[in-house]
């Protein structure tokens, strides 16, 4: 059986190494203004490099844009 992890609601395959920035440029996640939220709780962009994913966590990535 595959690890997977949920990616914004959505299964999506899990591998050992996994981080934040790994899983922003495989899918091409480039926004200016982004949330990313962990397993519930906001990591900050200076913490991308360095937070791992292990199977079974909860990744949601937030593209916030303003309009008027």
């Amino acid at each position: 059986m595959k690890h997977t992890i949920e990616l914004n609601h959505r299964k999506y395959p899990w591998r050992k190494g996994l981080t934040v920035s790994a899983l922003m440029a495989e899918n091409r996640f480039g926004f200016s203004f982004i949330i990313v939220k962990l397993n519930g709780a906001i990591v900050e962009e200076e913490a991308w490099a360095g937070a791992a994913i292990a199977a079974g966590d909860r990744v949601e990535m937030i593209h916030v844009f303003g309009g008027g």
